[in-house]
């Protein structure tokens, strides 16, 4: 019994290592930001986005998580947003899913300047595979170990706010793990105010077809250490043709290496990533991939609040 246990307390803290991490996993929330801030859900008035991210970290290191996500994100009416996001994640004998759904509202303050509001109510399952009942470490009526098999289910709600001037500076600050937040605080855990912040401006000169895009984000989300990421992106040729570099700091350091290509509504992005602590010569870096296809928006399409106005 006590060699399962410590099989499990193993796989357990290394889940609330990454538990948190759902907001701090992903290399591509600059070309996504739904993945990070619910109020970005139909942001863009032009059109729906839908996002296939797929992430395999610390590869040739064995039983290290894989990470698939589909989002997609649209106006609903002139003024609301709505967005969806699918989450799945499998690390040796643990698996997560999760799901998102984000709502916002937009206020276009001035012909320059516009901002939103947003949130996103989500539901998160968490288990241990049923073949560990199967281990001859396993004791039958472990309550522990039933449990996760049976699978731990939590409700998460999270705020957020953005905007953007003239297209080109954008921001936002999000609130992460509201409900999660005063569970800790219920049961004696460590607690405290979480929030991401991500902010950047894209230089975009009008007789090149050259575009070079700094950004930043201050991340302290639950269970993970500080971060702060520099990002820089250059497009060409109209940004048929991109790349990239993000630093991280805070968890030892890492580098993110992105390239990636659009073609009209289609986008593709990869992202290879380095560590730079020790636990680098273990492994083989991390891969992220991104497929984004975008839906021009009909004019008037389920704006209710149009056909009102034209009927009065």
């Amino acid at each position: 019994m006590k060699k399962i246990i410590i099989i499990f307390a193993f796989f357990a803290g290394f889940y609330n290592c990454i538990n948190a991490q759902e907001e701090a996993i992903y290399s591509h929330y600059h070309l996504n930001p739904l993945l990070i801030n619910p109020a970005t859900a139909g942001f863009d008035e032009e059109y729906y986005h839908l996002f296939l991210n797929a992430r395999s970290s610390w590869v040739a290191f064995p039983e290290t998580p894989r990470t698939y996500s589909l989002s997609f994100n649209g106006p609903l009416t002139n003024n609301f947003g709505i967005g969806a996001l699918l989450f799945t994640e499998n690390l040796a004998a643990l698996s997560r899913n999760r799901l998102q759904l984000s709502y916002s509202g937009r206020y276009n303050f001035t012909e320059d300047f516009k901002a939103a509001f947003g949130f996103s109510t989500e539901f998160h399952r968490t288990r241990i595979t049923s073949n560990v009942v199967n281990n001859q470490l396993y004791e039958a009526g472990d309550d522990i170990i039933d449990e996760a098999i049976d699978g731990i289910r939590v409700f998460d709600v999270s705020v957020g706010v953005y905007g953007s001037y003239k297209e080109n500076t954008y921001g936002g600050l999000t609130i992460p793990n509201l409900v999660r937040n005063k569970l800790d605080d219920i049961n004696g855990d460590e607690t405290g105010l979480y929030y991401i912040v991500f902010a950047g401006h894209r230089f975009d000169p009008a007789t090149t077809s050259f575009s070079l895009e700094p950004s930043f984000a201050v991340r302290k989300v639950r269970t993970v250490p500080f971060q702060i990421d520099f990002t820089l992106k250059a497009g060409f040729l109209d940004d048929r043709l991109m790349t990239g570099l993000t630093y991280r700091t805070g968890t030892g350091g890492d580098l993110a290496i992105l390239i990636g290509t659009n073609y009209k509504n289609l986008q593709a992005y990869y992202t290879y990533d380095v560590y730079f602590d020790d636990f680098q010569t273990y492994n083989n870096g991390s891969h992220e991939f991104t497929v984004s296809y975008r839906f021009e928006r009909k004019e008037g399409k389920f704006d209710r609040s149009k056909k009102f106005r034209s009927d009065n």
